[in-house]
């Protein structure tokens, strides 16, 4: 479970309830059903038009992985593929067949060694893991931009709202004792708008990048370690190319296992 973002969600309507109390507001001010439905609903269906079927089922696996990521072990994967890289330098690379065939293994370096088992040449290796790759990127990137897209319509729809709301103001104009709730009223659909894109929609989308570079970056230093094991690497020289692809993660800093 995430609980940063979990957290973060709390602060940020704890800010904003807690502003708009002190200011002598009163939170079930914001407790309206129809700008809900303008605001939310409207855009969600905006949001369903701009964004292909086919991806839809990337957007609720992205809700998943915002708040239950796994963990990236940057630093647990290099140890593995330098253990696995002295194996197959003292024992040749079907010793690894038994990592392989663990059923227990990281997936994607199973991926990896069981091409280099078979005799696939490193470029060969390296040509049809970056396809797959490629492949896993887009659809992470698909539900993102699903997420990306609700974020920015959702304030020109609460804009949209307010609209419609000050036309029902205009509408009882001979009874200005409606006028001041009524227009109250329509700013809250923009309150929904502007609040629902900044504080959930935009966050998670900047979220959700993070977790697909930090996916492609542990990828490919797996890419990287497979293709020295094949090649040949002295195992030294090999941890040095990895530890590369540690940076600041040292010591398997983000969120995913896989």
């Amino acid at each position: 479970m995430d609980i940063f973002s979990l957290l973060g969600l709390v602060v940020a309507f704890i800010g904003i309830i807690g502003g708009m109390i002190l200011e002598g507001g009163h939170p079930s001010a914001l407790l309206q059903v129809t700008a809900f439905m303008i605001v939310i609903l409207g855009s969600l269906g905006a949001t369903m038009v701009a964004t292909l079927p086919s991806d839809m089922p990337f957007a609720f696996k992205a809700l998943k992985k915002m708040f239950l990521p796994g963990k990236y072990d940057f630093h647990g994967l290099m140890e593995k593929i330098l253990e696995l890289a002295n194996l197959a330098r003292r024992e040749g690379l079907l010793a690894l067949e038994t990592y392989a065939n663990s059923g227990q293994g990281d997936p994607f370096l199973v991926k990896c060694l069981t091409l280099a088992i078979d005799g696939s040449s490193a470029e060969a290796i390296r040509e049809s893991v970056e396809v797959d790759m490629h492949i896993q990127e887009e659809d992470d990137k698909a539900g993102m931009k699903f997420w990306e897209t609700w974020g920015a319509l959702a304030p020109t729809v609460g804009v949209l709202g307010a609209v419609l709301g000050l036309m029902h103001v205009m509408s009882v104009l001979s009874q200005p004792e409606l006028i001041g709730p009524g227009i109250a009223v329509a700013f809250v659909a923009t309150v929904y708008g502007v609040g629902y894109a900044n504080v959930v929609c935009m966050p998670m989308s900047f979220k959700l990048k993070r977790h697909i570079e930090h996916d492609q970056l542990l990828k490919s230093m797996v890419l990287e370690g497979v293709v020295g094991i094949q090649s040949g690497i002295a195992p030294g020289a090999l941890r040095s190319k990895l530890k590369v692809y540690l940076g600041s993660h040292g010591g398997g800093g983000g969120d995913k296992k896989h």
